[in-house]
């Protein structure tokens, strides 16, 4: 991949777009915050937020009215910048978390004006390394307690908010990590379960998306991980499974949900056991389970599922279209490379979807089974694939390409292949 970070396209705001709510927090720290499409900002459970405003040379902006706010969330991780169009610039807002004495919250504001501006913060204990403004808000009705603070042509004012877990203390602000470390960090720590070059380049930031958010809620109980990750109302139990497993390929410790993992599983092997045809999402919760199971040491276990998983209906096809929740991840997964019951893997089982058509990818560190990993690029030479792999974990891992290319098989660690053709989904 790239050394250079990706960023989500820019969301021009109205009234047809769907509110955001962006989780930022460290990872299970037991402590987040949401930041909404507008740059307001709510501290954990709080009821207060945090708006800013922008006195520029003509008046006070408000970026929670104003029709020239962009938003961008870097590459899907947890560093949000908000942009607000001022005279002969902009104002950027850039909010991301840090694990500092216990927790904070960084805010940055950037004057990328040709003039000084003002910025004031409705909330009165705000961490600076600057003193506010004596005189306060002028000319605008803000809250009590809100300050200000000048911010020169090209310069940036840090300030910062405290979490519930965090220690106190003399705070360096200047110390602290800035939002590209904290971008490059966060690519790391998701990039770990695995990642894939697509043509579809909006899959990638979703996917960081929702890992980051499961790596940020997971000091929390799973009700709280949100309607992305479990589901809106009662937790979704192909999603817990489904994410508890994204958690694990980001290296979490997940011992203190095995219990509610087996109960999942034996709950869903008993609901489809003479069911005509099981749900794709629900073999790849099992197929999850398994290496969930495994990850913890419980290998007679994996195995028991999926004895039990041979004995069901084949698994329906995949939906056409991405879906918008964690399983957008087993989505993609099954895809790249598709494990099957009956050992091995595949990759391009069910063809090359027409948007991939032509067009070079590569994926890697997909799981091929709880011990397995894939990684492969995809180059074209005419209208064939050819495919270089290279897979992780003990010898003998039996590879095919399914709808791809029925005769292909390989049983080495690394290798390439030009496949006989394809079948465009």
């Amino acid at each position: 991949m790239s050394n250079t970070p990706g960023l989500i396209s820019s969301i021009s705001l109205s009234a047809t777009v769907r509110p955001a709510a962006h989780v930022l927090g460290i990872r299970a720290g037991g402590w987040h915050a949401i930041v909404n499409e507008r740059g307001s900002i709510r501290m954990d459970e709080e009821v207060e937020t945090l708006d800013w405003y922008v006195a520029a040379d003509d008046r006070w902006h408000n970026p929670a009215k104003e029709p020239s706010v962009r938003q961008t969330r870097r590459a899907g991780v947890p560093v949000v910048e908000t942009r607000l169009r001022i005279p002969s610039g902009d104002a950027v807002q850039r909010v991301y978390a840090v694990a500092d004495h216990g927790g904070l919250l960084v805010i940055e504001i950037s004057n990328e004006s040709t003039l000084p501006i003002a910025v004031a913060f409705t909330r009165s204990d705000i961490l600076s390394s600057r003193q506010p403004s004596p005189l306060g808000p002028q000319g605008i009705d803000l809250p009590p307690g809100s300050v200000v603070f000048p911010v020169a042509h090209g310069s940036t004012l840090r300030v910062a908010l405290a979490s519930s877990r965090a220690t106190g203390g003399t705070v360096n602000l200047e110390q602290l990590p800035s939002g590209e470390q904290l971008q490059r960090g966060w690519l790391n720590s998701v990039e770990r379960a695995g990642y894939a070059i697509v043509a579809d380049k909006s899959l990638s930031p979703l996917i960081n998306r929702l890992r980051s958010d499961a790596l940020v809620l997971s000091g929390y109980h799973e009700s709280e991980w949100g309607s992305e990750l479990v589901g809106e109302d009662a937790i979704d139990e192909v999603a817990f499974l489904l994410t508890l497993h994204e958690l694990v390929r980001m290296g979490e410790k997940v011992n203190h949900h095995l219990e509610r993992a087996v109960d999942i599983v034996e709950a869903l092997l008993r609901k489809n056991k003479k069911s005509a045809a099981i749900e794709w999402d629900v073999e790849r919760a099992l197929f999850a389970a398994q290496c969930i199971l495994w990850a913890v040491g419980e290998h007679r276990a994996a195995g028991d599922v999926l004895a039990s998983q041979q004995r069901l209906a084949p698994a329906s096809a995949l939906p056409n279209a991405a879906p918008k929740d964690i399983r957008v991840i087993a989505w993609l997964d099954e895809q790249l490379v598709s494990p099957r019951r009956e050992g091995g893997a595949s990759v391009l089982r069910y063809g090359v979807p027409r948007m991939w058509l032509g067009v070079n990818m590569e994926c890697h560190r997909v799981a091929a089974s709880p011990e397995h990993t894939v990684s492969y690029g995809m180059r074209w030479h005419g209208e064939k694939p050819a495919v270089l792999w290279e897979t992780s974990g003990p010898f003998g891992l039996r590879l095919d390409a399914g709808a791809t290319d029925e005769s292909w098989h390989s049983v080495e660690a690394t290798g390439d292949a030009l496949l006989a053709g394809f079948v465009a989904q």
